[in-house]
């Protein structure tokens, strides 16, 4: 064993150059996945840690609808410091340039958040404007107008004084504030701007904060029923957690994925920078078997080498990845509702290392397996074994590659079926672009164009000659191009589904919450300005009350504690909810829309005959198999 470190030591000495290729291919590798695996990390314990900054509360309870006085007094014992706002979309009014924009309009009352702060600019003007008639307003909304300290903004009938910019807002991502920015007034007054009338859209909120050790859960547990009755969301630090690491569960995804993909093009690189080193050594090998050396010193000694160097490029990747994870959070920082505290991960740089180092032991095996066969004689004729025979020891090696694609791509993504499309997309995309190469280096030997210059002819040869790196380039540099393809592909695919296309027929302006008593005036409006109105459509907010004779706390029932024949419930049978307790936006018109809107099951009927006839409705089909009815 003694003897083969040396002889591997005194290789690498001699080789330095020549085995770079090798490390750099798994330098950049594990850098990534180290990098994306730290961030990832990160994220995820800001946001087990901030959660309750996230929130801003233990417990948060949101209301669509005027709560009744016995409901308000039983919100009212749950005891704890409360807090209380009322938010609604509004327009709102800068005098000092006549300015306008739509907002959220929250008026709070109370000291939230109870966890983290409402950042401003003063610092206390987040705690002076709730006791006169002040506002704080978000920076981006001043900057827009023109507006600073001092300044006014008309909200409804009164004018309220600018106290402070809001900077930052507890759960609130940068990109969040640029798309609905807030303004905050105090509650004491939101009756006089007049806004808050029979028909507006207006969310309650109720924000509790308990002693630390309080079980906030077991109370939620008991008034559960209670909560659902009255049509109350509830919200914890816990599921807090749950749905802000979901949010981002889909970017994580996708980031490993890249990062997994950019590792197996540091494979690819591997064995093709020991497939040449090999290659290049055959002479050295064949005089070791000469000197008596056996076919698996020589292979051990190979093996050694690459093993190493696995590690010192490990080592480096890792810590270089760990370096660049410190930009991700400025390239996510609009897009991410909390701050991140970047941390080294060792977690990540451990697993980096020794992934790292696996990777460069079982993608070498494929060119260094070959090292067992070369006989002494290459010595004397360097084409005595021209044409090894087929060692069968490859097939294992290729089966333990497929099910480290398959078991690293699980621990990536945590689906074993999407684990599986991803391998199999990555075998098919190796095996055409191998044949695709193979296909090209046959044509140009096939058709070799001799009457061309010098040059060219000793390029083209250069693609078939002995060490040839063809088929390496080819799948390394189509993998890379197939990678960045389908990022644009994506891109172009996620802007297609939000981009409004105008289709003749399709509106690019939509007004809503236009009340009766405005409708004309509207109508009468737009037509004096010259603009065609497309559709005028009437819409009504409802509750579910039954579906085929149950009301909403037999179905919930039903849906929970129904099994099957096995004893075991239907997930079909499961109705979200959601779907029980939402408010739904309804309309009744007499003709579909032919651009959006087509009957997949059933008959159109718009229009009633007589008083005497049925009334049909029609439903989204998604919807329908959710709350299961049929025609």
């Amino acid at each position: 064993m003694k003897w083969l470190f040396n002889m591997a030591w005194r290789d690498v000495r001699r080789n330095p150059t020549r085995l770079f290729i090798f490390i750099s291919s798994i330098i950049l590798g594990i850098a990534s996945l180290v990098a994306i695996n730290s961030f990832s990390e990160n994220l995820q314990q800001d946001i087990d840690n901030q959660a309750k900054e996230l929130l801003g509360a233990d417990l948060v309870l949101n209301v669509t609808q005027e709560l009744k006085p016995e409901t308000r007094k039983f919100l009212d014992s749950l005891g704890g410091t409360q807090a209380r706002e009322i938010n609604f979309a509004s327009m709102v009014l800068f005098p000092k340039n006549n300015g306008s924009r739509l907002v959220q309009v929250r008026a709070l009352e109370g000291n939230y958040p109870f966890y983290g702060n409402i950042e401003t600019l003063p610092q206390n003007a987040n705690k002076i404007f709730l006791n006169q008639q002040k506002a704080i307003v978000e920076q981006t909304l001043l900057i827009q107008f023109d507006s600073d300290k001092g300044d006014s903004v008309k909200i409804g009938n009164i004018n309220f004084e600018i106290e402070g910019k809001i900077t930052k807002l507890p759960g609130q991502s940068g990109i969040t504030a640029s798309v609905a920015p807030v303004v905050y007034i105090p509650i004491k007054y939101l009756d006089q701007t007049n806004l808050v009338q029979k028909g507006s859209r207006v969310n309650y909120r109720f924000y509790y904060k308990f002693a630390e050790n309080f079980e906030t859960e077991k109370l939620l547990d008991q008034i559960r029923t209670r909560l659902e009755k009255e049509s109350i969301t509830s919200e914890t630090v816990e599921s807090r957690k749950k749905t802000t690491s979901k949010t981002f569960q889909s970017l994580n995804d996708f980031l490993n994925l890249v990062s997994f993909v950019a590792l197996l093009l540091g494979c690819v690189g591997v064995a093709s920078a020991v497939h040449v080193y090999v290659k290049e050594k055959i002479s050295s090998i064949a005089i070791l078997r000469c000197l008596g050396a056996s076919g698996s010193q020589t292979f051990a000694i190979f093996l050694i080498q690459t093993v190493f160097m696995g590690f010192v490029g490990s080592v480096v990747g890792a810590f270089l990845g760990s370096a660049i994870q410190s930009i991700l959070p400025l390239v996510f920082a609009d897009f991410l509702p909390l701050s991140m505290t970047l941390q080294i991960s060792w977690n990540a740089i451990f697993s980096g290392i020794f992934i790292g180092t696996g990777i460069s032991l079982l993608f070498s095996l494929l060119p260094l397996i070959s090292v067992r066969q070369i006989s002494p004689l290459r010595t004397l004729r360097l084409d005595f074994e021209e044409n090894i025979r087929f060692d069968w020891l490859l097939l294992p090696i290729y089966l333990l590659i497929l099910g480290f694609i398959l078991c690293f791509s699980f621990l990536q993504i945590g689906s074993w079926f999407n684990a599986s499309i991803f391998t199999i997309a990555i075998l098919f995309a190796f095996l055409l672009l191998a044949g695709m190469a193979k296909l090209f280096i046959w044509l140009v030997r096939k058709y070799f164009p001799s009457s061309l210059t010098y040059v060219w002819r000793q390029g083209l040869a250069n693609l078939y000659r002995p060490n040839n790196q063809t088929l390496i380039l080819v799948l390394c540099i189509g993998l890379g191009t197939a990678l960045i393809s389908t990022l644009f592909f994506i891109q172009d695919l996620l802007i297609s589904q939000v981009t409004l296309r105008n289709q003749g027929s399709q509106p690019n302006m939509i007004l809503f919450d236009i009340q009766n008593p405005q409708k004309q005036a509207v109508i009468d409006l737009t037509k004096k300005m010259n603009l065609p109105i497309l559709q005028e459509t009437p819409i009504i907010t409802m509750r579910l009350f039954a579906v085929n004779g149950k009301d909403r706390e037999q179905m919930k029932k039903d849906s929970i504690n129904k099994p099957d024949s096995d004893g075991k419930t239907k997930k079909a049978l499961r109705v979200p909810d959601w779907a029980i307790d939402r408010e739904y936006r309804v309309t009744y018109r007499d003709t579909l829309s032919k651009s959006s809107e087509e009957i997949t099951e059933g008959v159109w009927r718009g229009k009633v005959n007589s008083e005497k006839d049925s009334i049909f409705v029609s439903f989204d089909g998604d919807y329908a198999k959710r709350m299961n009815v049929k025609i």
